[in-house]
């Protein structure tokens, strides 16, 4: 199946939030031969209404496609958000900025992604939780962390590795969601498998954050509030 048409189905099936995103990018050829967009269909997002007040937007989730593995020769590993993407995030944030700035309280914005951005690899910054593998960020950095803090963007929560489940302050919260299927590897250093949850209060403009794992009755693992006020928070100190 091509990427849009991953996209009709998800979107198509009960309880879905899932949308059809604006095709965009070059056309190619993808592995079997057939014409697509490089952007696929995967770039969407969903506006989140605010509790008893229809008319107001409380939060957007953005959802980008990270595609797949380096379309360069020489640049290894995998691929990274594209400009014509970072474009579509910017142009369409500026749109809405009229409409979220009627919110009554502070309008809050979050992004979900596959394969972590290259600063999901820094070293020497706050972390909370563990790093049991490298991180596989692509090599080339396409700028989106600064266009997502640029945008108001508070944290970003990415997949592909299975067994790091950290988050990491770098002008934003950068987090792993953590390893819950059955159909991947994992077992790193004893890892446990687990999901990441997020509460968001929108008259406090707060987001929380904690992993529960599947079968050790650990809790709120690593709970954390990383937005306060609308702002991003540090973690205590340690």
């Amino acid at each position: 199946m091509t990427r849009l048409q991953v996209m009709k189905m998800t979107a198509s099936l009960p309880y879905s939030l899932s949308e059809v995103g604006p095709g965009m990018g070059p056309v190619v050829k993808d592995r079997k031969g057939r014409l697509v967009h490089e952007g696929g269909a995967g770039n969407y997002r969903v506006e989140v209404l605010a509790h008893n007040r229809a008319e107001h937007q409380a939060l957007t989730l953005w959802f980008l496609d990270t595609h797949s593995y380096s379309p360069d020769p020489h640049v290894d590993g995998y691929d990274w958000i594209k400009d014509y993407q970072i474009e579509w995030f910017k142009n369409t944030a500026a749109n809405l900025k009229e409409s979220h700035n009627k919110y009554t309280y502070i309008h809050m914005n979050m992004a979900f992604i596959h394969i972590p951005l290259p600063e999901h690899r820094l070293a020497g910054v706050p972390l909370v939780g563990e790093r049991r593998e490298n991180p596989t960020s692509p090599s080339h950095n396409s700028g989106f962390r600064d266009a997502m803090v640029d945008a108001g963007v508070t944290v970003v929560s990415a997949g592909h590795d299975h067994a790091n489940d950290y988050c990491l302050l770098d002008k934003m919260w950068l987090c792993y969601a953590g390893g819950s299927g059955f159909g991947g590897y994992g077992g790193y250093n004893n890892y446990i498998r687990r999901v990441r949850l997020f509460e968001i209060d929108g008259p406090a403009d707060r987001i929380k954050t904690w992993k529960r794992v599947e079968w050790d009755d650990k809790g709120k693992v690593d709970l954390q509030t990383i937005v306060e006020g609308g702002k991003v928070m540090a973690p205590p100190p340690a």
